[in-house]
């Protein structure tokens, strides 16, 4: 999961990940909430659901990257949802649940993908 702080100081970083399923999602959201999190701190984008103009535009915003902007906008346009926090501080907290309720992020193996073969020359 990645952390980005938003460059207008008065704001908190954003906390994302991406999950191939609304079940995966809707643990994600239950579990941050039973630690707390508020409504207003989780975001949930949900192809075919959601009324979103552009993601990517959303979460610069919010202060993400443009190149990870466009990486959750692309996952969504795939049919992927993508959960977002505003963690206020509880960063590591709000990246580890969304990770163990099957999210992953840019450059993270998607839950049910299995590893690279290795190649049996390089034993």
């Amino acid at each position: 999961m990645s952390t980005y702080q938003n460059p207008n100081p008065q704001q908190t970083p954003i906390v994302a990940g991406v999950f191939q399923s609304e079940n995966q999602a809707k643990v994600a959201v239950d579990e941050l909430r039973k630690h707390n999190f508020a409504h207003d701190q989780i975001g949930v984008a949900i192809p075919e659901k959601s009324q979103v103009d552009s993601l990517s535009q959303d979460f610069m915003k919010l202060g993400v990257p443009q190149q990870k902007a466009s990486y959750y906008e692309s996952e969504f346009n795939s049919g992927h949802i993508v959960v977002s926090v505003r963690p206020d501080g509880r960063e590591g907290e709000a990246e580890n649940i969304l990770r163990d309720s099957g999210g992953y992020d840019q450059g993270e193996k998607k839950m049910g993908e299995e590893p690279p073969m290795e190649n049996e020359g390089e034993r």
